[in-house]
């Protein structure tokens, strides 16, 4: 479980890509996951999973991020699964066009998360206009999932170290012996709420409507040419696909095996 989210937390390192302006790599996020979900043809899929490999490389996040990739291989077969029996048409190709639609934007979070801090982040939304309460409430939730999942793997490994056999069983059994997991779990997190909530007490959080910021964010020349660069290019295959423009070669379609 924790190898899953491997791949979404920050890594510090002094790269280009970690030092791009977080509205910049926003700006990546939300064309690639706008172009995911305009395309059904998997080779376009592919080209936009693709784009997520340079960013990966030049930020030195490969290892994170590639056994972030391989701890999903369940859903990726879940998903090529159900859409194979799911269809009536086009099967194969759909089903294969869905799993790299969600490689494509689970890679492109991936690189967004691994190269922003939260504070980062934080800044960022505040600076779009964003409230700050719903800005912390984002920030922080995205920050204690892999939080959540370490805490959840940690009273595993503790209670299989007393005895408890997890796996044996009729699938009801099976869900009862995870009541042992899940009581902890969520007396822990409530413990650690409670200590959230005092500490932002303790700071006066929303005594003042303006406040300001630790790091000031402030767009640089790189920063606009890794925007252009992006609007260009997801532009691009949103334009030809807009106005069915696409070249052949993007729109061959697997062909049906059974």
């Amino acid at each position: 479980m924790d190898s899953i989210f491997e791949g979404f937390k920050f890594k510090k390192k002094n790269t280009i890509i970690h030092n791009l302006d977080p509205r910049a790599k926003s700006v990546y996020l939300v064309m690639s996951f706008i172009s995911a979900l305009l395309f059904t043809e998997p080779i376009p899929l592919i080209i936009i999973f693709l784009t997520s490999l340079p960013l990966v490389f030049i930020a030195k996040t490969f290892r994170e991020w590639s056994r972030s990739m391989k701890s999903l291989s369940f859903f990726i077969a879940f998903i090529f699964i159900l859409n194979l029996i799911s269809m009536t048409e086009n099967r194969l190709n759909y089903a294969f066009s869905m799993v790299f639609r969600f490689l494509a934007l689970t890679s492109a979070f991936s690189v967004f998360f691994l190269t922003t801090t939260p504070d980062d982040f934080m800044s960022a939304l505040e600076k779009i206009g964003l409230p700050k309460e719903y800005t912390l409430m984002f920030t922080m939730s995205m920050r204690f999932v892999p939080t959540l999942a370490r805490d959840l793997q940690i009273i595993v490994d503790a209670q299989k170290s007393r005895g408890l056999e997890l796996e044996k069983g009729s699938l009801i059994r099976k869900v009862k012996n995870y009541v042992p997991i899940l009581i902890p779990l969520i007396i822990y997190e409530i413990r650690r709420s409670i200590m959230i909530a005092e500490a932002l007490e303790a700071r006066a959080f929303g005594a003042l409507k303006q406040t300001t910021s630790y790091t000031e964010l402030k767009m640089k020349f790189k920063d606009y040419i890794f925007i252009i660069i992006i609007i260009i290019f997801f532009g691009t295959l949103i334009f030809l696909k807009i106005f069915n423009l696409m070249p052949v070669w993007m729109t061959i379609k697997l062909p049906e095996i059974f």
